[in-house]
């Protein structure tokens, strides 16, 4: 299982690096060829034309362990 650490990309268009910080955060780059939601909580994308050409990944995670109940 994996936890978000940081939810973020870089749009290809106009370079900013866009994040978002909480569950409903929806982020948009400032020429609007990108956005980012979800925060902590989920990866969420929306985008104009593919992933490779508009945005890049720059979201980070880490593992986590699953307790399991007895």
């Amino acid at each position: 299982m994996e936890r978000i650490i940081k939810n973020a990309i870089r749009c290809k268009h106009c370079g900013e690096v866009i994040e978002s910080k909480s569950c409903h955060d929806f982020v948009t780059c400032k020429c609007g060829c990108c956005s980012v939601d979800g925060g902590s909580s989920y990866l969420h994308r929306a985008f104009l034309h593919t992933p490779e050409e508009d945005y890049e990944e720059m979201s980070e995670s880490i593992e986590i362990e699953e307790k399991g109940y007895k």
